[in-house]
């Protein structure tokens, strides 16, 4: 078991970790690390070890003191404690949100995946719960093309942020970025967002947006908290995407969607993949979204190499059966 303390100071926090052992009392020696604005953990401090100065350029939590009380703490190890415990990546993100609900009280939440931070806010089966488990698919199809969602410099913004609540989206200078967000949500009953961006290895982005029917919401406190859930989720996201075997293909796809893969596979690009099956290049965007989402493969790259390894690797009969349905057109 893991106790953890954390108190939030300026634009840094500071986090104490002490191991406890079962059976003969053990006495361990305490390891202090601090934990930035952005939920980011700085190296060990101790004896021998190198003091590191504060991250810059990141905005802080908030100027004022924000100490997270024991309930608080608790509720981030459960999290924690039940992620580890996720045997797929599926499970993984329907166990943060469920973890966030019920210990930290975080009703409403999704959790979106993808190739990139940009490309997350693509994702076309995003985890979800409450309010944004109920949305149909006509919601999350207009929410994906918001501006907010899709220009480059609201993405950019969102990305250094890492955290940011509705009032913060969008660019200087363009107001109506946020203004189109605003009444999009509150036009479904939403007036308050935080969202949390998890850090992620090369290859993936991921965050988890928070959704509250009350105005003002998320305050101070629920940045310091969620920074430091963001950092741990995207650890053990890290870890889980690692440690993942190779994913299965060719029994997990659709017809068409293997079609898709197999054209990828040989190196075509969205829209020479559109050109040979006769679809739109939005179509051949909707079926790769979901043959990673269905594969468990990070990004299109493993998505091709996966379908190489395994479609090679299958005697001849199955790697003619595998690409029949492209052929009988």
């Amino acid at each position: 078991m893991t106790a953890l303390s954390y108190s939030a100071r300026g634009d840094e926090t500071t986090t104490t970790l002490a191991g406890k052992a079962a059976g003969p009392a053990v006495r361990h020696t305490p390891r202090t690390r601090r934990v930035l604005a952005d939920g980011s953990l700085a190296p060990l401090e101790g004896p021998g070890a190198a003091a590191k100065p504060p991250m810059r350029g990141r905005p802080m939590v908030n100027q004022r003191d924000v100490v997270l009380g024991p309930a608080e703490l608790r509720g981030i190890l459960r999290i924690v404690e039940g992620c580890e415990r996720a045997p797929t990546l599926d499970v993984f993100r329907q166990t943060a949100l469920e973890g966030m609900a019920r210990h930290l009280g975080y009703r409403h939440s999704a959790f979106f995946i993808g190739s990139s931070f940009e490309k997350a806010f693509q994702d076309r089966r995003p985890a979800g719960h409450g309010i944004a488990l109920r949305m149909a698919e006509p919601f999350l199809e207009r929410y994906r093309t918001l501006e907010a969602f899709t220009d480059a410099d609201s993405l950019t913004a969102m990305r250094e942020r890492g955290l940011l609540t509705l009032e913060e989206f969008g660019v200087p200078g363009r107001p109506e970025i946020r203004a189109h967000l605003e009444q999009f949500l509150k036009a479904h009953g939403i007036h308050a967002k935080l969202l949390v961006r998890l850090a992620t290895p090369a290859g993936v982005g991921a965050f988890v947006s928070l959704l509250d029917p009350r105005p003002g919401a998320f305050g101070p406190r629920d940045r310091a908290v969620c920074a430091v859930v963001g950092r741990h989720l995207g650890n053990l996201l890290r870890f889980h995407i690692q440690s993942m075997p190779v994913p299965s293909v060719t029994t997990k796809l659709s017809v068409r969607e293997r079609d898709v893969v197999r054209l990828v596979a040989e190196g075509c690009s969205n829209r020479q993949v559109a050109d040979a099956l006769c679809i739109s290049v939005d179509t051949v965007k909707h079926h790769l979204t979901h043959a990673l989402v269905a594969t468990g493969c990070a990004n299109r790259t493993q998505l091709a190499l996966a379908w190489q390894r395994e479609v090679g690797a299958l005697p001849a009969a199955s790697r003619a059966a595998a690409a029949a349905p492209l052929a009988r057109r």
